[in-house]
């Protein structure tokens, strides 16, 4: 639109009412009503052309995929905020007095302001009583205190898209982002189902004695990995006395299975499949982060800043009172009711080792070629020694395919498929 035109009454003062309803989308657009056509006109202008510039002078349009309702209100109030200090009264003057640059602010915070209101990939999982595309039906979430069985419990995830890996003023807490969480990247992950937490030294116990498994930490005594704290700086050392039935500090049933090596759960995955006639599998590392952040952009799925009443890593304080490995389940779930994916232990995901995000896959499969070490595999979520940078959700890790640490245990997936019993 011209300068002459903005300059032009187009619209009888009389009509401003319907003009201003018009572009709010508030009222209907009928053809035989030129002041509506007109403004409808401009309305769907604005928002095609400039809703994306908009966007990135409030908020990165990435993060936009993983920001929360609260995140959202803020930007919508200091951008709105801008907008009233110019001092007009009614969109018609503004129009007039700043033209079409003038208008994009209004509507596109209004536009984003919607969309995050409306579009649950943006914000947090869905309302699972009111979605009958996905059969939320057939998943049973374990509550705090309750046993966690034989087998782990699956609960669906739904698809959306997400930021990946850190993204500056957001995953940045004291401590920084290490060089191989960048690039940040958009993926957009299919539905698939996770274990709400991971695999218990009862689950492997369960997998142990129906197949007379030997962990490679048991095989001809080559031992675990474990912190050695008597000895000059605390080095990690591999210690022969230790595996998965005794990590070097007292565990029962309920405790994450450590002392495993990635190998290790390859094993469990094929009698876990075989068991229950289904194929399980570990989560890609986009499928875990994605799980992990459970709708949110920021450092971890609670918020910014780290919480021993959140999750189980370096100290003793708040509702961590383990030295070493806590009970699954024993801190709040996010969003997707999916537990301790920060601290507590490292899982291993299926993922083969690549040093930054480049080239990573963006459809939320597993990068399992083109890789730095195709003998290494990654690891994600920290582990109870960690301090608080070292359990953000966008923390990552190397590890040989048959390394094993008291550290290191690992949780599962399989693909969803729709009615599955």
């Amino acid at each position: 639109m011209s300068k002459e035109d903005l300059d032009q009454t187009l619209i009888p003062k009389s009509d401003d009412e319907q003009w201003r309803k018009v572009l709010h989308g508030e009222l209907a657009v009928t053809e035989d009503d030129d002041t509506k056509v007109d403004a409808a006109a401009i309305r769907n202008y604005l928002i095609a052309r400039d809703e994306a510039i908009a966007l990135k002078r409030i908020v990165e349009v990435d993060d936009l995929n993983t920001i929360s309702e609260e995140e959202a209100r803020i930007f919508y109030h200091k951008a709105s905020e801008e907008i009233r200090s110019r001092g007009k009264s009614t969109w018609v003057e503004f129009l007039k007095t700043y033209g079409v640059a003038g208008l994009i602010g209004g509507l596109s915070v209004a536009v984003l302001f919607l969309t995050l209101s409306k579009n649950s990939n943006f914000l947090s999982p869905p309302d699972q009583t009111v979605n009958d595309q996905l059969n939320y039906s057939d998943y049973q979430i374990i509550e705090q205190k309750q046993t966690t069985g034989n087998l782990p419990n699956m609960l669906l995830v739904e698809g959306g898209t997400i930021s990946m890996g850190c993204t500056p003023g957001w995953d940045d807490v004291p401590g920084g982002c290490r060089p191989s969480e960048f690039p940040s990247h958009t993926v957009s992950v299919g539905h698939f189902e996770m274990s709400q937490h991971e695999v218990t030294v009862g689950q492997f116990a369960n997998f142990v004695e129906q197949t007379q498994y030997a962990t490679d930490a048991e095989k001809q005594g080559r031992g675990c990995v474990h912190k050695d704290t008597k000895a000059e700086g605390q080095p990690f050392v591999m210690n022969t006395e230790l595996n998965w039935r005794n990590p070097g500090f007292e565990q029962n049933d309920h405790y994450p299975v450590t002392c495993v090596s990635w190998n290790d759960t390859q094993s469990y995955l094929v009698w876990l499949s075989k068991h229950t006639n289904t194929a399980f599998r570990l989560p890609s590392e986009s499928e875990w982060e994605y799980a992990a952040r459970g709708g949110k952009s920021t450092a971890y799925f609670w918020g910014s800043a780290a919480s021993h009443n959140q999750a189980n890593y370096r100290g003793i304080d708040g509702q961590d009172q383990w030295e070493f490995t806590s009970p699954v389940g024993s801190f709040p779930a996010n969003k997707y009711a999916v537990q301790d994916t920060a601290g507590n232990v490292w899982e291993w995901v299926q993922d083969c080792w690549h040093k930054t995000y480049h080239d990573m896959p963006t459809d939320g499969r597993a990068r399992e070629s083109k890789c730095d070490n195709s003998n290494a595999r990654v690891r994600r979520g920290g582990a109870w020694d960690g301090n608080a940078t070292g359990i953000r959700s966008a923390i990552r890790s190397p590890g040989g395919e048959f390394d094993r640490s008291n550290l290191y245990g690992f949780r599962v997936a399989r693909d969803w498929q729709k009615n599955k019993k």
